[in-house]
């Protein structure tokens, strides 16, 4: 059967793992602590207890945080993707789970090839305790006969306590649970479609189903088909973490504004990095790199400056240092020091496998010094991977901790379709 994992309250349990202290009382992750500025990312079970919304701006809910003593924390985005590749190599390593995949930084999917309940739910309690044994994170686990019907499972053993957070939806019992999963939380069915699917009559999971295929087709093309086919227990889907992204962002929101070119050189080139490494992750080259600044668009008393600008790499390249390069000469160009910037961001795009690369008829770099590049970008990788998030860094990145004058903030990657 397919199984789905999905890490309970991700962010706020990344933070308690530190900071054990806080657990039992409401404890909040936020994306901007400072002067109240921000919204609620994540939040735990006692954060939610006292009314507290995923969502909610920090300045409305104020008094609330105060009068309940609930702790804000800023966002560490670094923080939850490492202890998400700490999951997913600790379960890779019980070789329990077959095709083991991360769908995104708190879900992961997998196969075990075993459909009998009583013990696949014995196997799913053993990855659980191990997962929390080995890094302190809670996990609540579903399975079914596809992709679709696996993290509905999931959506039980989260919205029922007695499920004790594991849910196996065996195909004899699939109608019976459609009948209680509401049409908005089922997985692959966008805002717009929920309304339309409301109007025709379609409340529930098993609504869906019982339309014909015809129907779904006229309606929702093919995606909605893939959906309609998974919840009757045809695996239809293929996982999006399965294909290469098209583009990869990392961009930067601060908590202040500031108009320090030194400042903007060391983030882009902290986001270079990252960008850099996530491409190698996926055995991608990008072709071209994109450079942005944004002011703060709700300050009406400050001037207002949103660019941007494209190098077009004469060869397309995973180097660090070459994507850098670019990003520095693209800084140079739009960088205005009478603004305060708000926002800055990398995007790498133009994006292709890197089993063949086209050289530059004229390049000055001889195919021996391009292997000598991969086999440094490797190692860079192997060691930080290994000891920690840029144990080796280039110069102009600064050092982690130093935070004079930084305006904090966070780096969040993107997927572009």
């Amino acid at each position: 059967m397919f199984i789905h994992l999905d890490c309970n309250n991700f962010f706020v349990s990344c933070e308690l793992v530190s900071r054990p202290e806080l657990r039992g009382t409401p404890v909040v992750v936020a994306n901007d602590n400072s002067n109240n500025g921000g919204i609620i990312l994540a939040l735990n079970q006692e954060a939610k207890a006292v009314g507290l919304k995923r969502g909610n701006p920090l300045f409305q809910v104020n008094k609330m945080i105060e009068r309940h003593h609930v702790t804000v924390i800023d966002v560490h985005h670094h923080l939850y993707h490492e202890i998400s590749h700490h999951i997913m190599e600790e379960v890779r390593q019980t070789e329990m789970v077959l095709d083991f995949v991360q769908y995104s930084v708190d879900e992961f999917f997998g196969m075990m090839p075993d459909d009998d309940p009583t013990r696949l739910s014995g196997y799913l309690q053993q990855l659980k305790d191990m997962i929390l044994d080995k890094t302190g994170i809670p996990v609540s686990c579903g399975a079914g006969t596809s992709y679709t019907l696996a993290k509905t499972a999931t959506w039980f053993a989260k919205h029922y306590p007695a499920y004790h957070g594991i849910c196996i939806m065996p195909a004899d019992k699939r109608e019976q649970a459609l009948a209680k999963v509401p049409i908005a939380d089922v997985w692959g069915i966008g805002r717009r479609s929920i309304k339309k699917l409301i109007r025709e009559g379609v409340q529930t999971a098993l609504d869906y189903t019982c339309k014909p295929e015809a129907w779904v087709n006229r309606h929702f093309n093919i995606p909605g088909v893939r959906t309609w086919k998974e919840l009757r227990g045809i695996p239809s889907i293929t996982l999006a973490s399965h294909e290469r992204q098209k583009s990869i962002m990392y961009s930067r929101t601060f908590a202040h504004t500031t108009n320090s070119q030194t400042i903007l050189t060391k983030e882009l080139s902290n986001y270079a990095m990252a960008a850099a490494r996530r491409l190698r992750e996926q055995g991608s080259i990008c072709g071209a790199v994109t450079v942005f600044l944004a002011t703060n668009r709700h300050r009406s008393d400050l001037a207002q400056y949103n660019i941007d600008d494209t190098i077009k790499l004469t060869t397309a390249t995973d180097d660090t240092r070459l994507i850098i390069e670019a990003v520095h000469l693209l800084l140079k160009r739009i960088y205005k020091p009478h603004f305060q910037y708000k926002q800055a961001g990398v995007i790498l795009s133009q994006l292709q496998g890197n089993s063949s690369v086209q050289l530059d008829l004229f390049a000055s770099y001889s195919t021996d010094e391009s292997a000598r590049q991969k086999r440094l970008m490797r190692a860079i990788d192997t060691i930080n991977e290994r000891f920690g998030r840029n144990q080796i860094h280039f110069a102009v990145q600064g050092v982690e901790n130093d935070t004079q004058d930084e305006p904090a903030g966070f780096m969040r990657p993107h997927n572009i379709e």
